[in-house]
């Protein structure tokens, strides 16, 4: 079964559960386990460099002079042809959208903008923040910065609750060894600096 097939199914065991007249602390569990699997599935899923599509599984494929992840069918192609044919169809509709795009009107943030991270901390900073967070949670300095990595790799921001169970499982995927009350006051001193 393909990484899709099994992220539709876990998602249909999310929805069986969500339509439960009455559910327990198992079946919160449940979900937690079933949203851990569409995570790591979903994290499994490459990009064809040619056709745009994802699929976990991906060929690296070499014709001379080019080199590209290629999935199944672009592959097929690309062996049939002889040659790797590279697509630019992602950078023709960015073109016709601005070309259709009336003049007065202008974003408030340009896309670059808006992908750019906050500034970075400085190093003392950073250092003054570890040892803060240390000094309240009794936690490592290694394992303060794999959490504090984790927090500042969150796409776009969500609210304390949502931060601590999302660090809560990713802490969990990667067997870090922490007691649920230190790593929650972690997240929230990483959170608010």
């Amino acid at each position: 079964m393909g990484a899709l097939q099994q992220i539709e199914t876990a998602a249909q065991g999310i929805i069986e559960i969500c339509r439960k007249q009455q559910t327990t602390k198992a079946d919160k569990e449940g979900l937690l386990k079933l949203q851990g699997e569409i995570f790591t599935k979903i994290e499994n899923l490459v990009e064809c460099e040619r056709c745009g599509s994802i699929t976990d599984l991906i060929v690296t494929m070499t014709i001379e002079p080019v080199t590209a992840k290629l999935c199944k069918n672009c592959a097929m192609e690309a062996l049939e042809a002889g040659k790797i044919e590279q697509q630019a169809t992602r950078k023709r509709s960015t073109q016709s959208r601005k070309k259709n795009s009336p003049t007065a009107v202008t974003p408030k943030a340009t896309p670059a903008e808006a992908d750019e991270p906050p500034p970075p901390q400085t190093q003392t900073e950073t250092t003054d923040l570890y040892v803060e967070v240390e000094k309240q949670t009794g936690l490592k300095k290694a394992d303060i910065k794999r959490l504090h990595k984790i927090v500042r790799e969150i796409a776009s921001p969500m609210n304390l609750e949502n931060t601590i169970l999302y660090v809560t499982h990713e802490a969990g995927l990667a067997k870090f060894k922490i007691e649920p009350g230190a790593l929650n006051k972690a997240v929230e001193l990483l959170m608010a600096a």
